[in-house]
């Protein structure tokens, strides 16, 4: 089938992130405690920050063995120093030959710095590297989001609409790390920020297991377990944002759950209108929602899914106006190399209207992709 698809929820990982970015970007009294590359003592090489590791850098086939690239019989690294996944040349490839027209870029980084003000600054430095490199690059096809200093309100809101003026599509919240949880009247200056400039709202997995992650790493089924139901932590996200009233008091402002997968969401909607019905607000008489959370959930939320037949079958439970397919590249659990089989195995016998709304129309709208 030629059909235009966007992929809703991509990533760009520390392990291919250029090694000069922050040393060439930061302001100078920030370079020494900023993130930077150096030799790792058991091989390879590393990235440091406030002295302390941050992560590996570059190859990833030392932690994970066997990569998605190796599994399509591409090369990771197609030219000395340059990494795929972080290139806009080779990744267009990779999405010419998927089918896809466009990418929406999360990252994979972990924002829990010491230094505040550090962070700020790493932030406004990475996306400054998207905008004008890495997206400029891709000619409209890579779409770039604006990580939010998560520690201060009106920090976020500058870099939202700094974001916003650089050419980036929407604002990540790193709502595993603020130091204040996602409903807290602190964020309302934010969330105004976000209706007034039409900048989507951001959340992703990444955090919120109690116990899975306990799991001594050396153990193969890590992995599987964290990945199978990571994105079902964020109904707890969802739930607070919603009985909270904070999407309620702010109507025109679209908030996406990357990767939380389909299948939860309509159970939950189902016990959020139901609890409602049984309890009302009595507890939290400060609070009063003018819509019901299936209501809100339908005018202003949204979710990405990758490889879920299920979770397609349930579309028509809740609303095709609220969800997004995702190839999850470069990931191992996502669907590249085979993401146009993926695509026919769940939309092959969909209303085509669903099909169009769930692989275009609701991200092009949201992120403004013409």
């Amino acid at each position: 089938m030629n059909e235009r698809v966007i992929s809703a929820d991509d990533h760009i990982d520390l392990t291919y992130v250029p090694q000069d970015l922050w040393q060439k970007r930061l302001p100078a009294k920030y370079r020494d405690a900023g993130p930077k590359v150096i030799d790792n003592p058991h091989g390879g090489k590393m990235w440091v920050r406030e002295d302390k590791s941050w992560g590996h850098w570059g190859s990833k086939r030392p932690e994970n063995k066997i990569i998605v690239f190796d599994k399509a019989g591409l090369p990771e690294e197609p030219e000395p120093g340059v990494w795929r996944a972080t290139s806009a040349k080779y990744r267009l490839q990779d999405m010419d030959a998927e089918g896809v027209y466009a990418q929406v870029l999360y990252n994979f980084l972990d924002w829990s710095f010491t230094d505040q003000e550090l962070k700020s600054a790493v932030c406004t430095a990475f996306n400054s590297w998207q905008a004008e490199e890495l997206c400029a690059d891709a000619k409209g096809r890579l779409i770039g989001l604006a990580t939010l200093p998560a520690h201060d309100a009106e920090a976020a809101v500058r870099e939202l609409k700094r974001g916003q003026s650089i050419g980036l599509k929407g604002a990540y919240f790193d709502v595993w790390g603020a130091v204040k949880p996602i409903f807290d009247p602190m964020w309302e200056p934010l969330w105004n920020a976000s209706e007034e400039t039409g900048m989507s709202i951001n959340v992703h997995v990444g955090a919120g297991s109690h116990s899975l992650l306990k799991i001594p790493n050396d153990q193969p089924w890590k992995l599987p377990s964290l990945a199978a139901v990571l994105g079902m932590q964020l109904e707890e996200v969802l739930t607070t944002m919603i009985l909270s009233g904070v999407l309620d008091r702010h109507p025109k402002m679209k908030f996406v759950l990357g990767e939380s997968g389909i299948g939860w969401i309509p159970y939950v909607l189902e016990r959020l209108d139901y609890e409602i019905s049984q309890y009302g607000m009595v507890r939290a008489s400060s609070v009063t929602l003018k819509a019901t959370p299936r209501e809100i959930f339908h005018r202003q939320c949204y979710a990405t899914f990758a490889d879920e037949t299920l979770g397609v079958k349930l579309i028509p439970e809740t609303s095709a106006d609220n969800f997004m397919w995702a190839a999850d590249y470069p990931h191992g659990d996502g669907s590249f190399p085979h993401s146009r089989q993926v695509r026919e195995r769940m939309f092959g016998n969909a209303d085509p209207a669903v099909r169009r709304k769930v692989l275009w129309d609701n991200a092009a709208a949201i992120y403004k992709i013409s």
